[in-house]
């Protein structure tokens, strides 16, 4: 399966956005180019900095605009099978299931399980609904493309849409698993601030709407062939009543939902 992405149904930023050029990569000024068309005014001082430079695309804070901020790389991951983190021991390839082979991501973010899921073996077509997100997640698949392990393994297996999931999954080819990770408010108000990427993730998406996480939970049990599966932080109550399994890890859990 190869790269691709379309634009349909991307949504607004939440925050004021800018964009910075300082490259002369023909592809990335191109990028750069559509990305200023669709991101919409929210006037004042920006808060975060969408900057394409001579190693890709970085998102940056806008205080610190020199600083180097939040890159997509997948050669980053741990790849190590076994005990390791492509494992299909872990709660979320167990969750996914032996026998699926096809995943549809509807809520890709910064694409980390997404890629963990095709290093594991899967074919994933990841959707990612925020363009200012779906830059990064393009950039980072394309420098995956130079890599002679990730281009074999990733590359090949993994397609990326820029759209609203809900609008388009009943588009999408037939697939075994739906997986959701809807973005909710943390469980404490005055918890310890995420990491630089999530925090990211938060203030130009989002926290995930419940009506509309609901829509799209639905719409997914109309499309998956096997199985519905939605991460869930282990203290939030169950998503549904009624999930046919549950696999559990320290932080997080996966309820697994037999389609309708």
């Amino acid at each position: 399966m190869s790269i691709s992405h379309t634009e349909l149904g991307s949504v607004p930023h939440k925050c004021s956005v800018a964009v910075v050029i300082d490259t002369e990569d023909s592809r990335l000024i191109n990028e750069a180019t559509q990305l200023k068309k669709k991101l919409m005014d929210h006037g004042g001082e920006p808060e975060y900095i969408v900057y394409f430079g001579q190693l890709g695309v970085e998102i940056r804070k806008a205080t610190t605009p020199k600083t180097h901020g939040q890159m997509v790389d997948f050669s980053k991951i741990d790849r190590r099978t076994g005990a390791g983190n492509l494992s299909r021991k872990q709660p979320l390839p167990k969750a996914i299931g032996a026998t699926s082979k096809t995943v549809i991501d509807t809520t890709a973010g910064f694409g980390g399980d997404a890629s963990m899921i095709t290093l594991m073996g899967y074919t994933v077509i990841a959707i990612e609904r925020s363009p200012v997100i779906s830059v990064l997640l393009r950039d980072g698949i394309h420098r995956a493309l130079f890599n002679s392990e990730l281009k074999e393994s990733l590359c090949k297996n993994l397609v990326l849409l820029e759209a609203d999931a809900a609008t388009v999954l009943h588009d999408q080819p037939p697939a075994d698993v739906v997986y959701l990770d809807p973005m909710f408010p943390p469980k404490r108000k005055k918890s310890a601030l995420p990491q630089g990427s999530i925090q990211a993730l938060q203030a130009i998406v989002g926290y995930d709407d419940e009506e509309k996480t609901n829509k799209l939970f639905q719409v997914a049990l109309k499309t998956a062939m096997k199985r519905v599966v939605v991460k869930r932080p282990n203290y939030a109550p169950y998503f549904c009543s009624n999930p046919v399994a549950v696999h559990k890890g320290k932080l997080v859990r996966y309820e697994v939902y037999k389609p309708q």
